[in-house]
């Protein structure tokens, strides 16, 4: 009999590690807020849907620790060349905004540089946009270039034509492509080959963006946060430079579920041209929108399957943003409990692999019970804090329980 019990203990204190739980109480009974009912499409119709790609990525909210930049300018330092033509020359980046923004659009050109050069190895997206607001925001950018007149006469095929589009413009008749917003960064290089496998491309290896598994499309829609910017290194071109947090969707028109795989990363600037606007530690915390339809169902389960994927060293004593009922991946899973008055929501929140606690830390809020259309809709949130990069997978789903 005693051992019995000792069994029994042991068995209950191990089931006690292993499925964490946390509980949510949701208080907000309201309408479904419009925009998150973009997330009812399936995969196919969002992998032939640019706007309504970029719709839903536009949900994501991403912040940074260091989001007020308090540095205008930023040139290159090159044995005190940089700082010569920055001064005398005016050859540095400058700012649009003194706070670090967010754009979404679909990529119309990937590149990549051919061999490391000083510090700088960039991976670079250049985004044109179908939502109206970031149009807008470019309007200005474009307009501000416009008023610096500066011209590239080192590259003499993109001289500027200022009395052009997209320096002039009819709104009737916008040319998207005319208005794209080049992103831009050089990732830490003792990560290229992995970020190459696990994240995106980031070799000459013969591979593009179609052929990477996270990707299946020359053209998908990414969303971007980071410093926006003119280039006047050439003819002062609007950039987002650098990028510090990426996200998107992997979908494919052969998928007509409604489960999400997104893909996020949040990075350090790793040359030498940006030390005041991406400072390591890179703190920061990302949003991720979400909706549970037939949310009553009591044999339905939310499943969120997170993928650590690139890596680096995280920053313990940085401080993350930690609520009462956050929670970590020191455990291989974590049982997720939504409480609507009576009624119990399940989900399950699973990690490919542990990592030491408070490394990365995650929680649900903005909570949201439809009582007319049965759903629960919300945010997933992650937070960390990292020296060069961290990168993850995450997959949402609902299953019925076995």
């Amino acid at each position: 009999m005693k051992i019995f019990i000792i069994f029994f203990l042991v068995i209950f204190f191990t089931c006690q590690n292993i499925f964490a739980q946390t509980v949510y109480q949701v208080s907000a009974f309201d309408k479904t807020p419009e925009a998150f009912k973009a997330l009812l499409n399936s995969n196919n119709s969002i992998s032939t849907d640019d706007t309504l790609n970029e719709k839903i990525l536009d949900l994501v909210n991403p912040i940074l620790a260091d989001s007020v930049i308090e540095r205008k300018k930023q040139h290159h330092k090159i044995f005190g060349i940089g700082l010569l033509i920055h001064v005398f020359g005016g050859f540095n980046w400058r700012t649009v905004d003194m706070k670090k923004q967010k754009f979404v659009g679909t990529v119309i050109r990937n590149t990549r540089s051919s061999k490391e050069r000083y510090t700088e190895y960039d991976i670079n997206f250049d985004l044109a946009f179908h939502l109206h607001k970031y149009l807008l925001q470019q309007f200005v950018a474009f307009d501000l270039q416009k008023s610096i007149g500066k011209q590239d006469y080192r590259k003499g095929n993109y001289i500027k034509d200022y009395s052009a589009p997209p320096f002039v413009r009819d709104t009737n008749m916008i040319d998207i492509k005319m208005y794209k917003l080049h992103c831009e960064l050089t990732p830490s290089g003792s990560f290229r080959e992995q970020l190459n496998e696990k994240f995106y491309p980031t070799l000459h290896d013969g591979r593009d963006l179609k052929d990477h598994p996270n990707f299946g499309t020359e053209y998908p829609s990414l969303g971007f946060y980071g410093t926006w910017c003119l280039d006047c290194n050439h003819s002062c071109h609007p950039e987002l430079h650098p990028y510090e947090w990426i996200w998107w969707l992997h979908t494919e028109e052969k998928d007509s579920t409604k489960n999400r795989e997104w893909l996020l990363g949040l990075f350090h600037e790793s040359s030498n041209r940006m030390k005041k606007w991406s400072t390591s530690p890179e703190t920061g915390s990302i949003a991720i929108p979400f909706v549970i339809e037939n949310a009553s169902d009591t044999n339905q389960v939310l499943k969120i399957k997170i993928d650590h994927l690139v890596i680096g060293q995280f920053d313990f004593k940085k401080k993350k943003i930690k609520l009462e009922n956050s929670f970590s991946s020191s455990e291989k899973t974590e049982a997720i409990i939504f409480m609507i008055g009576e009624k119990v929501i399940h989900a399950e929140v699973q990690f490919n692999q542990t990592l030491m606690e408070d490394a990365v830390l995650y929680y649900f809020s903005k909570l949201n019970y439809d009582s007319s259309t049965n759903m629960l809709s919300g945010y997933f949130n992650i937070s960390t804090s990292v020296k060069d990069l961290y990168t993850s997978r995450i997959f949402f789903s609902t299953v019925q329980k076995i």
